[in-house]
């Protein structure tokens, strides 16, 4: 039976060639003979692989996050670089090396995971849901004029890697609120956020009174040279933001085309002369899994007006220790969660018990479009006073 470990740093060309193959296979492989040579994007991760014997058949990265959900900071384990060779597909092995990780994640109480799908129906079978909206908004730079037509005393500058402390803060303001919108160590700002795959990004950064109220990422496309491509957007306020607009307005003699991932309650529509001047394009988010429904019902931030208990039926086909039934109950914003061999008030499934965690499903849409049952009207009403709706975004690409 294959194994399940850590593949190691004399593996790391095999590693990489399986990678390269899975989500480049266009580019050449260029052989990277240590872990030093690595690009510094790709030094990020714990590598982990299926072995038979020594060969390696498969792979799978973990990343360790810490991120937000209902106002609270948890930890999370981010799953990327799933792969395996065309020689060795649809023998179950990514079956086993999603289960392997899972037990991993649990062992480290990292009682929450996330991932960015090739396709959403594969990793929904294992229990991973679609968590929140992104969008992208792109106009012409004219559309953001009305930007530059507004008080404004805000100041430009270029920011580099040694300015990620002061960009910091930005980052949590923005995200306020918001579940999923991760933390950032310094070395995640050096290398993910400063670096890029080919051409480092720009990063401009706006200044009232000394002090960075909110700060760009962005690349002008390589391709054709017209299309200015912002990854990041982030601010403090509403005034530091439309400065933003108006520095993207600013290269209006430079690009044709502004394209912007953002969040979707933006009001660009609304502050545009013309609202038909910026199209929204709405897509799905990551996807989110509860890894232990006990420690993290048991962590999680509840409504601190909530008291009450329901017992919950969890359907986990890919988790043995969640396939059961627990007793939740809330009181002054915490809760303890604990098997229990009762009949149950409600029966969910962990696909959308994770979308009601972070809040990307309100009890109501939970009910019509998830997988979730109610014994009564009363226990909907309670889930729904433990669960209240909430913005998701999965703020970090891995």
């Amino acid at each position: 039976m294959p194994t399940y470990r850590p593949v190691p740093d004399d593996r790391i060309d095999e590693f990489r060639a399986i990678q390269q193959y899975a989500f480049s296979p266009a580019e050449p492989t260029e052989p990277v003979e240590s872990v030093d040579d690595l690009p510094r994007r790709a030094k990020h991760g714990a590598r982990r692989g299926l072995f038979d014997g020594e060969e390696l058949l498969c792979t799978g990265a973990h990343h360790w996050f810490t991120t937000t959900v209902r106002g609270g900071e948890h930890p999370l384990a981010g799953l990327a670089g799933v792969a395996t060779p065309p020689e060795n597909r649809r023998q179950g092995l990514i079956a086993r090396l999603l289960s392997e990780s899972l037990a991993e994640y649990r062992e480290r109480d990292q009682y929450l995971s996330a991932l960015w799908p090739f396709e959403y129906a594969f990793y929904r079978q294992y229990g991973w849901a679609q968590a929140g909206t992104t969008a992208i908004y792109e106009c012409e730079p004219e559309a953001l004029a009305f930007a530059a037509e507004t008080d404004h005393d805000g100041e430009f500058r270029r920011l580099d890697a040694d300015d990620f402390a002061a960009m910091d803060p930005v980052l949590a303001a923005a995200g306020e609120g918001v579940s999923l919108w991760m933390r950032r160590s310094e070395a995640w700002w050096r290398d993910r956020v400063f670096t890029g795959r080919e051409n480092d990004p720009y990063v401009y950064g706006v200044e009232r009174d000394g002090d960075l109220r909110g700060y760009v990422v962005y690349h002008i496309d390589a391709d054709d040279g017209r299309t200015m491509r912002v990854k990041e957007c982030n601010a403090i306020d509403n005034a530091a933001f439309l400065d933003l607009l108006r520095f993207l307005f600013y290269h209006d003699s430079q690009v044709e085309r502004v394209r912007i991932r953002g969040r979707a309650d933006w009001p660009l529509a609304d502050l545009v002369d013309d609202p038909r001047a910026v199209d929204c394009e709405l897509v799905p988010g990551g996807m989110v899994r509860i890894v232990d429904v006990e420690q993290a019902l048991a962590a999680l931030d509840y409504p601190a007006a909530v008291e009450g208990r329901v017992v919950l039926s969890v359907d986990d086909p890919s988790a043995a220790w969640n396939d059961n039934t627990f007793a939740l109950a809330v009181r002054d914003g915490a809760a303890t969660c604990t098997p229990v061999d009762e009949s149950p008030d409600a029966r969910v499934a962990i696909t959308t018990l994770s979308q009601l965690f972070v809040g990307h499903f309100s009890i109501e849409h939970a009910r019509m479009a998830g997988d979730l049952t109610v014994e009564s009207e009363e226990t909907a009403a309670r889930l729904a006073a433990m669960f209240p709706p909430r913005d998701v975004i999965l703020s970090e690409d891995f």
